[in-house]
């Protein structure tokens, strides 16, 4: 690239008419093209440092000066005096003087040898140069002093036209052809002074100085400390992706994310069968099949205010044609709700199924209305006087998950524990089961990677897997689509039987559970079933721990009348990884509420148990921990037994109201119930002689809790319902952050 040069200052007197030639090394000479080396007096090669690069443009001679590298002067001889070669009439036309050097070096050798050639001439006279062998011109030039100095008898040149720089060669500035001869220029030429450079450090006798070694050792220490960093942060990687590191001691609960609005989906648990496909043919006076048996479910649909139903039915899983329409679907899900009749009346009603005999199971399928989830449920139960499957099972009609806990399974000597899974889902699932007993994490095989596809159901039988548990607890988790899973446990005392229970999901692992519905009878007739070897029917609560640290536990019992103690004042540390069973039989008789307080994440459930008389087997069931109330849920009321729904406040008072609803679909008289702080409260939904399919319930105040405990007339039958979620749960999903 080529620097603009800057308009020169006219000179005056002889220094102004004979301007120094390139080529010239020492004062006035003019500065060499960049990447030239220094040059020195004489022509050739050693002269290009010097040189003028010209340019013709549009008829005009024009100079533009090129940047050259500054070299070191050679030293000085303060005994003599040299004077400055005259310029030569070829390089005042722009004729080059000598071939450019190649390089630098080559350059500055070149310097050195002309200067040695050259002869100093003081008077005016040509002089011949020892490199090129030319008649350099007579026009006489000032001498130089080697301080730089101008000689005696000269005049210097003008400011700005050639007054020399420290650090620079040559401080003159060109002059063409016809300067040099004395005649004016059409157009004075410009030039640019070249800006200030530090010159190249050089030894006295103008070499190069030598690359200190210090400069590679240097270089190689950095190289060498580099690796040894990268080498110490690989380490750190590799360690923390070898080393298992340990959780915190407060796991975080799930969160719930808000999804659209879509079907609600029950899926209700199938029949109870024994496992014994022979058991038909023995006979009939031995027979363990129940004669008596029945199972069967009831389904509540709301309307909006409006009075229109959505479109639902209850159907087998996987079939295409309904076992009962509800209402007929409209095709369009999106349609507003309805705030009142054609009439401008509110009108709320309800589709109800009363009781419908199941023999498969049966999935409840309700669209949603005006973009928002219905309100619906439906709830299962089994009955039976004989048969070794002799008791009473019930079951909400849950809605498919990803993952879930089941609490109270045996697998011990006359303890029958199946575990039933159901896809009522579009999209295939892949199942993953993990089984945790009192002596820990338990590994079998044909737990992992199980399929079950669209529409199917597969049974499980526990013991196969983990023989030999008075209490195990099953986590399912699923890839795909969402699954349903309950657990069929029964029991044989001996030869007689001693109660069945659908086993259905726990409340997700938090550090807080709140078990109710509790029932605790009393008396002897527990104690008696102790010592028969019947401690599967004591009652108990078990909590178990799916992480890797030890939780301490801290339980309350509140009873009607407040906290009850329990034997050790309820602390106690559970066992990683294990499940813990804490007795329950030193209660006095009534219906309790348990509060379990951990610093770890855990899951908890309880067993009751119930006798008829002396003689009479007994029957037990198993109280999940649920969620906190809050608006509109929906419990339904089974026919044919009785029913107590109870309600636990731990923290403070507590407000709860319930809507009851006849089985022609209507809403009955609100009833608001008080619920004191620390105790536990128990209605009867069929008092005074009614018989509701359903009760709407909805909460408001400190944490309440709800469940419903079922029994049956004159037998020990007993079966625990929790309060399902409510619409504003169904609008959710858990988000799992591990524990």
């Amino acid at each position: 690239m080529t620097d603009k040069p800057a308009q020169p200052q006219p000179e005056s007197g002889a220094a102004g008419r004979a301007a120094a030639a390139p080529g010239i090394g020492g004062s006035g000479a003019a500065p060499a093209s960049e990447g030239a080396g220094s040059g020195a007096a004489g022509h050739g090669p050693a002269a290009v440092s010097g040189r003028r690069a010209h340019r013709k443009d549009s008829g005009r001679s024009g100079l533009r000066w090129r940047k050259a590298r500054p070299a070191a002067q050679p030293p000085a001889d303060t005994g003599s005096v040299t004077p400055a070669p005259a310029a030569s009439p070829g390089a005042a036309a722009g004729e080059p003087t000598g071939a450019r050097p190649s390089n630098v070096d080559e350059a500055e050798a070149s310097a050195g040898s002309s200067s040695a050639a050259a002869k100093p001439s003081t008077t005016g006279e040509p002089s011949t140069t020892a490199a090129s062998g030319r008649t350099e011109g007579t026009a006489p030039v000032p001498l130089a002093t080697p301080s730089g100095s101008t000689a005696a008898g000269s005049q210097p040149a003008a400011s700005g036209a050639g007054s020399a720089k420290p650090g620079h060669h040559g401080g003159t500035a060109p002059a063409s052809a016809d300067t040099a001869a004395g005649k004016p220029a059409a157009r004075k030429p410009t030039a640019r002074k070249p800006k200030e450079r530090k010159p190249a450090a050089r030894n006295p006798d103008g070499s190069k100085p030598a690359v200190r070694p210090a400069d590679g050792r240097r270089s190689a220490w950095g190289i060498a400390a580099g690796v040894g960093l990268l080498a110490v942060a690989g380490a750190a990687a590799a360690a923390g992706s070898v080393w298992d590191i340990e959780g915190a001691a407060a796991e975080v609960p799930a969160v719930s994310a808000a999804v659209a609005a879509g079907n609600f989906t029950g899926v209700c648990p199938e029949p109870l069968r024994l496992l014994d496909s022979t058991a038909d043919e023995t006979d009939p006076q031995f027979s363990p099949v129940s004669e008596s048996a029945r199972s069967r479910a009831r389904a509540v649909v709301f309307s909006d205010l409006g009075g229109v139903l959505p479109g639902s039915r209850l159907a087998e899983l996987g079939a295409r044609n309904p076992l009962v329409t509800i209402a007929k679907s409209s095709g369009d899900s999106s349609t507003a709700v309805r705030g009142s009749s054609d009439d401008g009346q509110t009108k709320l009603l309800a589709g109800v199924v009363s009781g419908q005999a199941l023999t498969e199971p049966t999935v409840l399928s309700v669209e949603p209305i005006g973009g928002q989830q219905a309100l619906a449920g439906a709830a299962m139960t089994y009955q039976a006087g004989d048969g070794d499957l002799r008791g009473l099972a019930a079951a909400n009609c849950t809605a498919p998950a990803n993952d879930f806990w089941l609490l109270g399974a045996a697998t011990t000597v006359g303890a029958t524990a199946v575990l039933d899974l159901h896809n009522p889902t579009q999209t295939p699932s892949t199942i993953n089961l993990e089984l945790v007993g009192a002596g820990g994490r338990i590994q079998a095989a044909g737990t992992r990677g199980l399929l079950l596809a669209p529409g199917e159901s597969r049974a499980i039988v526990l013991g196969g897997l983990a023989a030999k548990q008075e209490s195990l607890a099953v986590h399912v988790r699923t890839s795909g689509g969402p699954v349903s899973g309950t657990i069929q446990q029964s029991f044989l005392r001996g030869l007689a039987p001693g109660g069945v229970e659908l086993l259905t999901p726990t409340a997700d692992a938090a550090v807080e559970q709140v078990v109710t519905g509790v029932q605790i009878q009393g008396g002897k007739p527990a104690g008696s079933r102790a010592q028969t070897g019947g401690g599967s029917a004591k009652p108990a609560l078990a909590v178990a721990v799916p992480g890797r640290q030890d939780a301490r536990l801290q339980i309350q019992v509140f009873g009607k009348d407040g906290e009850a103690r329990l034997p050790g004042g309820g602390a106690l540390t559970a066992a990683a990884g294990t499940v813990t069973e804490v007795p329950l039989d030193a209660l006095p008789a009534g219906t309790y509420s348990i509060r379990i307080a951990s610093d770890v994440s855990v899951v908890a459930a309880a067993r009751v148990s119930r006798t008829a008389g002396k003689d009479t087997p007994p029957d037990f069931a198993w109280s999940p921990a649920a969620g906190r109330l809050g608006s509109e849920h929906l419990a339904v009321v089974p026919g044919g037994t009785a029913s107590r729904l109870v309600f636990g406040a731990p923290a403070g008072d507590a407000t709860v109201k319930l809507v009851p609803v006849d089985r022609d679909g209507k809403p009955g008289k609100e009833q608001v119930i008080h619920v004191p702080g620390g105790s536990t409260v128990a209605v009867d939904p069929k008092a005074g002689g009614a018989d509701p399919a359903a009760v709407v319930v909805s909460a408001s105040g400190e944490p309440v809790y709800g469940a419903q405990v079922l029994t049956g007339a004159d037998r020990a039958d007993v079966s625990v319902l929790p309060v399902p979620p409510g619409v504003q749960g169904r609008q959710s999903v858990p988000v799992y952050l591990g524990y």
